[in-house]
């Protein structure tokens, strides 16, 4: 049976030990949270044990909104406005260059994963690589800000190189060409299915 406290006294005390312990302010924790904490840490089934978890999950909780807030700074203040910049040239006007951008963009704020799909209808392999192109031109005006090493690769059969396997799953993948950049230091790849 887990060792639990019998006030909560007792739970508000040691809960806050444990908090020293691991270098964690309490006051990050809502007052709401804070008496729930102090419930579980009483409750026979749960404990101190499932309490601590419950404030290293807040910890770690609001570690990861903070550094959310970090990367959102560091997007917004792009020195190259890159999103802002391909959105408003007619250059990139019917293509999906903006489209990736923003995904990767938007996976770098969440701290998501970085091997990212394009997803739809498989592109023919003509507009593929009028959209290399474009990734091209887009690195251009990326100059001085947080995009930053743009690549793209030609078509690759991935099931005819061993590679037809998407991780641990039953996915299979055929023809990919893929759209490569960092962002703050972060490499996002997409990948995009070509029709064969």
């Amino acid at each position: 049976m887990p060792k639990f406290a019998k006030t909560d006294a007792e739970a508000d005390a040691a809960l806050r030990e444990f908090c020293d312990s691991i270098d964690f302010d309490p006051e990050w924790i809502t007052p709401e949270q804070w008496a729930t904490t102090i419930r579980i840490a009483r409750d026979k089934d749960t404990g101190y044990e499932e309490a601590q978890k419950s404030i290293i999950g807040d910890r770690d909780d609001m570690a990861k909104a903070s550094a959310k807030k970090v990367r959102l700074e560091r997007l917004n203040g792009d020195a190259s406005d890159l999103l802002d910049t391909v959105e408003g040239d007619p250059v990139f006007n019917g293509s999906i260059v903006l489209d990736v951008l923003k995904q990767c963009a938007q996976a770098y704020v969440g701290g998501q994963r970085v091997n990212l799909g394009l997803g739809g209808s498989p592109m023919h392999s003509s507009r593929y690589a009028e959209l290399r192109k474009l990734w091209d031109k887009a690195a251009k005006r990326a100059v001085g800000g947080v995009f930053t090493d743009f690549m793209s690769h030609a078509p690759q059969d991935k099931a005819a190189l061993g590679k037809g396997n998407v991780g641990d799953t039953l996915d299979k993948r055929g023809v990919q060409g893929n759209l490569l950049v960092r962002i703050d230091g972060v490499r996002f790849n997409m990948h995009i299915n070509i029709a064969s």
